[in-house]
């Protein structure tokens, strides 16, 4: 992978096996969940344009709770 972008695919590909509109909307991440990359919010990063590197530690945290 070299990009988020194309993580999200994949994980939308090979891991959502139920429900994936609860973790994509479009070719994006639901509002409500929170990307960090290297403990580092996405969104300073550049978010689907950020370019992976080796070790990268990437960390996905709903901000939806039920009630």
């Amino acid at each position: 992978m070299r990009d988020m972008r194309q993580l999200l695919l994949w994980i939308q590909r090979n891991m959502l096996k139920e429900r994936p509109e609860l973790f994509v909307q479009g070719d994006t991440v639901r509002p409500g969940i929170l990307v960090l990359i290297n403990d580092a919010d996405w969104e300073l990063l550049g978010e689907l344009e950020y370019e992976l590197q080796d070790q990268d530690n990437v960390v996905f945290i709903s901000t939806l709770h039920g009630g």
